[in-house]
């Protein structure tokens, strides 16, 4: 048993999918299999449960889970701070993001990043604000870009142990086919959304709970026809004439000409925030990216 097994094994059991996780680690399917079977012969116990539809942990993988993310942990942080004693940054650091950041703005600042350190193996995974924020608590994400749409982080994420820095704050509008009857608006009132057939962005989102919270207080429920977990496929679906949705505003007018977009009357924003959690200790290479995009985005606002 070896640490690049144990890491192999800790992000199958977080994938729970051979494909997925093999494509995290920049290996063949078949590699990580062959490594994974060796590990369970070298330690006389099966790790997972595999059936053609499924993978998942067996209590021997549970039990041994927590002490290989730790092990991991412990010795990425070790290569890191004597890399820095060689005055050279390396590790791997995992960026959680929301997918109309990931992509519209990250790239741009992953690419500053890598040019400043080459040595730093950057991993992005993708999740609504709900996810990102309990990966984060976990320690399975160094840093995060979530958004809010209230002022302060909902109360069912909230934790007094993470920071979370503004970056930028723009408007929701809504999208809709281009021949739609309000498309000539140059706002609509949510009461005069009372019939329209929504798409809806997947539960757990920030912009699904503001739907819901705006359709309250105009007194009526959202007629949802369908719902994603991608921007870009919210508004295809919206183009094609499925129906009307909430977006960020820099989303919108990414996929223009084919929809059109309508500000709201009363008016609706969100935050994007930098998240990280004061009381773990970050490996320095995480360190050193979080202090990069703190000053990377004072140099260039992401207005």
């Amino acid at each position: 048993m070896d640490v690049r097994q144990l890491r192999y094994f800790a992000v199958l059991a977080r994938e729970l999918h051979f494909t997925r996780a093999a494509a995290e680690l920049h290996i063949a399917q078949p590699a990580l299999s062959q490594q994974i079977a060796q590990l369970e012969r070298e330690l006389g116990v099966l790790l997972f449960d595999r059936t053609r539809h499924r993978v998942r942990l067996t209590p021997a993988g549970e039990a041994l889970l927590a002490r290989a993310e730790r092990i991991v942990t412990e010795v990425e942080r070790a290569q890191g701070e004597m890399h820095a004693f060689a005055g050279v940054v390396r590790g791997r650091v995992v960026v959680g993001t929301l997918a109309s950041i990931a992509a519209f703005r990250l790239p741009a600042i992953l690419a500053r990043i890598h040019a400043r350190y080459p040595g730093v193996e950057l991993v992005v995974h993708e999740g609504v604000t709900e996810q990102l924020v309990g990966l984060l608590v976990e320690a399975k994400l160094d840093i995060a870009f979530v958004h809010v749409t209230e002022t302060n982080l909902p109360p069912s994420l909230a934790d007094p142990q993470v920071v979370a820095e503004p970056l930028f704050t723009e408007e929701l509008v809504l999208i809709m086919p281009s021949d739609h009857l309000l498309q000539t608006r140059t706002s609509v009132t949510p009461a005069e959304l009372h019939d329209e057939p929504f798409i809806a962005f997947k539960a757990g989102s920030g912009l699904r709970r503001v739907l819901y919270r705006m359709s309250a207080e105009a007194q009526f429920s959202p007629r949802i026809v369908a719902e994603s977990g991608d921007l870009g496929t919210i508004c295809g679906l919206a183009a094609a004439g499925l129906g009307v949705s909430l977006v960020p505003r820099s989303v919108a007018e990414a996929h223009e000409p084919t929809i059109a977009l309508v500000s709201l009357a009363t008016r609706l924003q969100r935050t994007v925030l930098l998240i990280w959690h004061q009381d773990h200790q970050l490996s320095p290479a995480a360190d050193t990216c979080l202090a990069f995009v703190r000053a990377d985005v004072a140099q260039h606002p992401w207005t």
